[in-house]
């Protein structure tokens, strides 16, 4: 076998020695501008975070039918959550989501409107792991924000229902958690209107809908006094054919998942 030998100033270094250097600076250099580049970046912490949405949920005396039209006339006079926001806060949603809120002397009601050009889902049976494809989430807690309820449904009609068990740092930050999927909201109702075609990539679909009703008693919860402050937020997998997944919020987490119960925006509960 041939050695080549390379001469640095007055040292003889075989050529193998001489890549091993030259790889070790590289990385050397690499290591400090990536260093660099990371404390040139401001630290994001709750403390230095936009605060969390805020809005007033109105209270109504109406009947809805549950059938996912959203044509009754108190939906107009709903609170109106909109736009939604990519959750790591790098931007506007792709396409428009809309949710209107209200509640009555026993229920909370929730309109979802997802613009949607494909429509894309599978699941049905409960509890399925919906957000591997597209869903509207709503998480929401009365009080402590380390323990929360998760709903969802999807464009096919699926329902996931879930308590989950957050633990969190001092700075109330997640550091882990699970869910109790065995949790049924046995009162709650809801139904899907579809504008397109579910599951079908090669035509352009236009929206989905979800009408839902959530008896605060299936929350462990009375109705709520005027005044009242609860924590929730809203969020929404979209997804679609040859472009990146858009994980949205309404009230942005900011963080790379949705369980971080301390930038769940509020819910002020009106007369």
């Amino acid at each position: 076998m041939t050695t080549t030998f390379v001469t640095l100033g007055r040292r003889r270094i075989s050529s193998r020695a001489f890549l091993v250097r030259c790889y070790a600076l590289a990385a050397l250099i690499l290591i400090t501008h990536l260093f660099q580049a990371s404390a040139a970046q401001p630290v994001r912490t709750l403390k230095t975070m936009p605060p969390p949405k805020r809005v007033h949920v109105p209270k109504f005396n109406a009947v809805v039918t549950i059938d996912g039209e959203l044509n009754e006339p108190v939906w107009k006079k709903a609170a109106v959550l909109k736009p939604f926001f990519k959750n790591d806060g790098s931007g506007r949603e792709r396409e428009n989501t809309e949710v209107r809120v209200w509640y009555d002397d026993t229920v909370l009601y929730l309109g979802w409107t997802c613009q949607d050009a494909d429509i894309q889902a599978t699941f049905t049976a409960r509890d399925s792991k919906f957000w591997e494809e597209e869903v509207a989430e709503f998480f929401i807690t009365p009080h402590d924000l380390g323990r929360y309820f998760e709903l969802q449904w999807n464009p096919l009609g699926g329902v996931f229902d879930a308590i989950i068990e957050n633990q969190l740092d001092a700075r109330g930050v997640s550091k882990s958690f699970q869910g109790d999927w065995s949790f049924t909201a046995k009162g709650m109702k809801s139904a899907v209107k579809v504008k397109g075609t579910v599951g079908n990539s090669e035509d352009k679909d236009e929206f989905w809908q979800v009408e839902v009703m959530i008896p605060f008693a299936d929350l462990g919860q009375r109705t709520p006094k005027p005044r009242d402050v609860w924590r929730a937020n809203f969020y929404r997998f979209n997804r679609q054919k040859n472009l990146p997944a858009e994980l949205l919020s309404w009230s942005p987490t900011l963080f790379p998942g949705f369980h971080e119960p301390s930038r769940f925006g509020y819910l002020e509960f009106g007369k």
